[in-house]
C-alpha cells in the first residue's frame, strides 16, 4: 500500500465530529504537558503478533501510566509501538479514566486482528466510538496499530464531547532476515494529520518503518510541525531510520520538532522455547530546530540530573536532547513548535524541560519518582585515575563543566572564544550517525564512543601525573606544590590552579600520537584567546607564560613544548601568533 497523509477533519466529518482543538498545536506562548512511556523490553513475538510477556505486568503499569496522564490532565500521552495492552486502554475508558479535552494521547498498542479490534468496538461503544481504515478482516494477519484518544465535539449543534479512539495501522513493515512482519502484518495506508490550518501547527505519527515512506511527504510536513515517530528498534539511529530526519531537518526554519520514542535498551524478545537479548540502545530523543533553546547550564543541567541530554546534531543544525536509555515514565513541559502572533517579548521557544522522572518499583507496584537519574559516568570516571575525585564532584555540581574541563585539558577545542559553548564542544556534537560521546552520559555502548571516553579521560589522568611528577618550566613551578583542576566560565582558557599562589594557568597534555607540530598548533590556539579574552597587556603576558602543552614523542617520553617566547618572564610576547603580517 502507498501512504496517505489523510487531514483528521474529513475523517471525523464521516462521523459527525469536529476536529479537535488540540493544546499542544496552539500556536502560543503557554506550555504544554507531555507524558512518555518508556516501557521495559520483554517482548513476545510470533505468528500471533507482539505483545508483552507479562501480560499482568503490563496490564498494571500501563493502566497506571493513563491513569497518571488523566490525574494530571497531560497535554499529549505517548506510548512506543507494540507497547499498550489494549485491556489497559479499555480498562481506562470504561472507567472514565480520559483525556480532556484538547488532550491527546497517541499509543503504540500491542497487536491485533481486525476482527478482535471490531470486537473491541462493540464493547466500548457505548463510551467511546471506534474510527479506524476499512480494512478487510485478514483472520490469520495482524495489525501494528497507533490508537490515538482524544474529545471531539458534534458537528452541529452544542453536544457533549465524544471520546474518539482513531486506530493508525502501520503502513510499511520492518524489514529482517525472516520477514517476520512481511509475512504476518497486516498493512494499512493512512497516516492521520491533526491540525495544519491557518492558525494552528500540524502533528503527525509514524509507527517505526513508516519512516521509509515518510520520506516522500517531508517537504508538505516539515513547518510548523510537530512529528511523532514511535519504535520497537534494535537500531534506532540506522540509516534507513534516520534518513527522515535529515529530510526534515534539511529546510530552512527552525520550526520543526520530533519526538523519537522507543522501548528501553535491553529488549528481550521471546519466540516459542527461545530467548535474544537485542543489545539494544534506548534511543529515544527529542529533536528541535528552535534558535531560541535554552541551552544554558542551569537548564541543562536540570533536565541532565533527571534523566534528558544534551547533544548538538550539527549537520541538521538541530538539538537532540536524548532520554535515559532505562526503562522509565518522564513528564515534561515544553513550548509549542510555533508562535504566531505572539508579541516578541513573550515569544521565547526555549525547548523542553524534564519535570518529573518515575521508575518501577516491584515492591509496592507503582510508578515512583526518581529525583536524580544515573547517567552512567560513575561506572567510566575511574579511568582519569588521580583526577576522579575532582571530576565526580564537578560532575555533580555542572556536568558540563567535565565536558569543558576534559575538553581544555586534552587541548581539543577551536578559535572561537566561546569554543566551550555546548554547540562546539566535540563531546557534546554528534554527526549524522548520532553516537553519542558525552563523557558524563556514559550508556551509549558504541565501541567507537566508548574508546573515545576512556581516551579523554585518560589523558587528564596522563595530565595530573605530568604536572605532580614531570619538571615543570619556571613559570608553572608553584603547581608542583599543589594544584586544582577546574573550569571557570570567568576564567574559560584556563583549568588550574596553584594551591600556593591561586593563580591559574593552562596545562594540556595531547595524547600519546600527537606531533611537534600539532602541539605548536594548539599553543598557538589557546595563547590567541588568551589575548582576546584579558583586557590588560600585562595580564595577557602572565596568561600567555603560563600555558603547559605536553605530548609523548618519538622516544615513548613525556615531551614539552618549549616555547622561547615566552621562556622569559620579561618578555613582552603579545602579539597575536596568527597574525598574518608576521613572520614565525
Amino acid at each position: 500500500m502507498v501512504m496517505e497523509i489523510t487531514e483528521i477533519d474529513k475523517v471525523l466529518a464521516d462521523v459527525g465530529l469536529r476536529s479537535p482543538a488540540l493544546h499542544c498545536l496552539e500556536p502560543n506562548e503557554e506550555l504544554y504537558r507531555v507524558l512518555l512511556m518508556q516501557p521495559e523490553g520483554h517482548i513476545l513475538a510470533n505468528a500471533e503478533g507482539v505483545r508483552n510477556e507479562n501480560a499482568d505486568l503490563a496490564r498494571m503499569q500501563f493502566q497506571l501510566f493513563l491513569e497518571e496522564a488523566a490525574r494530571t490532565r497531560a497535554d499529549l500521552v505517548i506510548a512506543p509501538e507494540y507497547s499498550t495492552p489494549w485491556d489497559a486502554i479499555a480498562n481506562c475508558i470504561e472507567a472514565d479514566c480520559l483525556p480532556p479535552e484538547g488532550a491527546l494521547w497517541v499509543l503504540g498498542c500491542e497487536s491485533i486482528r481486525i476482527g478482535d479490534l471490531d470486537a473491541l468496538a462493540r464493547r466500548l461503544e457505548p463510551r467511546a466510538i471506534v474510527v479506524r481504515e476499512d480494512l478487510p478482516s485478514e483472520g490469520r494477519l495482524f495489525t501494528d496499530p497507533l490508537a490515538y484518544i482524544f474529545r471531539a465535539r458534534p458537528t452541529t449543534g452544542n453536544g457533549a464531547t465524544r471520546t474518539v479512539l482513531l486506530v493508525q495501522f502501520k503502513t510499511t513493515p520492518m524489514g529482517d532476515p525472516d520477514n517476520f512482519e512481511v509475512k504476518n502484518l497486516q498493512r494499512g495506508s493512512r497516516v492521520y494529520k491533526f491540525g495544519g490550518g491557518p492558525r494552528e501547527l500540524s502533528l503527525v505519527s509514524l509507527v517505526c518503518s513508516d519512516a521509509f515512506e515518510f520520506k516522500a511527504h517531508v517537504t508538505k510536513l516539515y513547518d510548523r510541525a510537530l512529528v511523532i515517530h514511535i519504535q520497537l528498534n534494535q537500531n534506532p539511529r540506522h540509516h534507513q531510520y534516520r534518513g527522515y530526519r535529515e529530510d526534515l531537518f534539511g529546510f530552512p526554519g527552525d520550526a520543526t520538532e520530533l519526538i523519537c520514542l522507543n522501548w528501553a535498551h535491553n529488549i528481550q524478545e521471546c519466540c516459542g522455547a527461545k530467548t535474544r537479548c537485542w543489545k539494544n540502545i534506548g534511543g529515544s530523543a527529542w529533536y528541535a530546530k528552535s534558535q531560541q533553546l535554552d541551552v544554558r547550564d542551569e537548564a541543562l543541567n536540570e533536565n541532565h540530573k533527571r534523566g534528558l541530554y544534551y547533544t548538538w546534531l550539527g549537520s541538521a543544525k538541530a538539538h537532540a536532547l536524548f532520554f535515559n536509555f532505562a526503562p522509565a515514565t518522564y513528564m515534561l513541559a515544553a513550548t509549542k513548535v510555533a508562535h504566531l502572533g505572539v508579541p516578541a517579548p513573550k515569544s521565547h521557544r526555549l525547548g523542553p524541560r524534564l519535570l518529573k522522572t518515575h521508575f518501577w518499583d516491584p515492591t509496592s507496584n507503582k510508578w515512583a519518582e526518581q529525583e536524580v537519574v544515573d547517567d552512567g559516568f560513575s561506572s567510566v570516571c575511574c579511568q582519569s585515575g588521580p583526577a576522579e575525585q575532582t571530576l565526580a564532584q564537578i560532575a555533580v555540581r555542572n556536568p558540563l563543566e567535565v565536558e569543558r574541563l576534559l575538553a581544555l585539558s586534552a587541548g581539543e577545542l577551536v578559535l572561537r572564544e566561546d569554543w566551550h559553548d555546548v554547540r562546539y564542544l566535540d563531546s557534546v556534537g554528534i554527526d549524522g550517525r548520532e553516537l553519542i560521546r558525552r563523557i558524563t552520559f556514559c550508556q551509549d555502548q558504541d565501541n567507537e564512543v566508548k574508546e573515545f571516553r576512556v581516551a579523554r579521560l585518560k589523558r587528564c589522568a596522563h595530565l595530573w601525573n605530568i604536572l605532580r611528577g614531570e619538571p615543570l618550566p619556571p613559570a608553572l613551578r608553584d603547581l608542583r606544590d599543589g594544584f586544582t583542576m577546574e573550569w571557570s566560565p570567568q576564567t574559560p582558557h584556563q583549568n588550574v590552579t596553584a594551591t600556593s599562589s591561586n593563580r591559574r594557568a593552562t596545562a594540556i597534555y595531547l595524547g600519546e600520537d600527537a606531533s611537534s607540530e600539532k602541539a605548536n598548533e594548539v599553543e598557538k590556539t589557546v595563547t590567541e584567546l588568551l589575548r582576546r579574552s584579558l583586557p590588560e597587556p600585562e595580564m595577557r603576558r602572565i596568561a600567555c607564560q603560563r600555558v603547559g602543552v605536553w605530548f609523548r614523542g618519538c622516544d615513548g617520553k613525556i615531551a614539552y613544548l618549549d616555547r622561547p617566547q615566552y621562556r622569559q618572564f620579561d618578555t613582552a610576547a603579545d602579539t597575536s601568533e596568527f597574525d598574518i603580517g608576521r613572520q614565525e
